[in-house]
């Protein structure tokens, strides 16, 4: 008997660690989450400069964010953002579901390169609704968020903002050269609110449809700028971008 209630001991006490481990060490798991869990979803490398999440207060920041390429893509990354700023529930942080209060993606600067395969946001996008189908993480079941990560989480966010997003738009010819131009202010919100969470992937997905929306949308209604603003000598293969 003494023996039993000393290694129950022993796990609780285990428990209770990795516990308090868990919630003072969110800067380190979500550092872990995006590069690792992220490129499995997005199928390309993701980088993180620095992370400064506090469990007390919900507020948090994200620094150096660098979204790679898809294989057949030239281009170095496909974004790269400078800061994201965070505010959480703490009482949510330990639930299978937490609260995004607020997401704020501040400046982005994005490339999008279209190549014989598509472009390169089409098949991050691709990838990511592929890792949704094959999990089911659309549903927002604790089964398919098990598959997405270890700990399981699905997110409800109040509101996505991505603010004073850059696109330069380019292809393998223009040898990272192409032509820069801004996109509309991006606002989501209750996200994951109707379905009582969503994975971490399903939102991306989610992002990832709008954003390329936006861009479309900003390539149609500005043609003929886009026709003019050939890189020295490059216009036939900025025409090649515009079919």
């Amino acid at each position: 008997m003494k023996k039993a209630l000393a290694v129950a001991a022993i796990v609780l006490g285990l428990l209770a660690a990795g516990a308090y481990w868990a919630y003072h060490s969110l800067d380190l798991i979500v550092r872990v989450a995006l590069e690792h869990y992220a490129p499995a979803v997005a199928g390309v490398d993701v980088k993180v400069g620095a992370v400064d999440i506090s469990a007390r207060s919900g507020l948090g920041v994200v620094r150096g964010l660098e979204i790679g390429n898809p294989a057949g893509f030239t281009s170095p990354h496909a974004m790269r953002v400078g800061e994201i700023r965070v505010v959480l529930e703490p009482a949510t942080l330990a639930q299978p579901v937490v609260r995004i209060h607020e997401l704020l993606v501040d400046s982005p600067v994005i490339t999008f390169e279209r190549s014989d395969r598509g472009t390169n946001l089409e098949a991050i996008q691709k990838h990511i609704q592929r890792h949704v189908e094959e999990s089911g993480a659309s549903s927002g079941g604790s089964a398919a968020a098990e598959k997405e990560n270890p700990a399981g989480r699905r997110f409800i966010v109040d509101r996505l903002e991505i603010r004073g997003a850059s696109v330069t738009m380019t292809n393998p010819e223009l040898r990272g050269q192409g032509i820069t131009f801004d996109i509309p202010d991006i606002a989501l919100e209750n996200l994951g609110r109707r379905e009582g969470g969503l994975t971490a992937s399903a939102i991306g997905n989610i992002v990832a449809l709008e954003l390329q929306a936006r861009i479309a949308q900003k390539v149609l209604t500005n043609i003929e700028l886009l026709r003019k603003g050939g890189v020295g000598g490059a216009l036939d293969a900025l025409k090649k971008l515009l079919r």
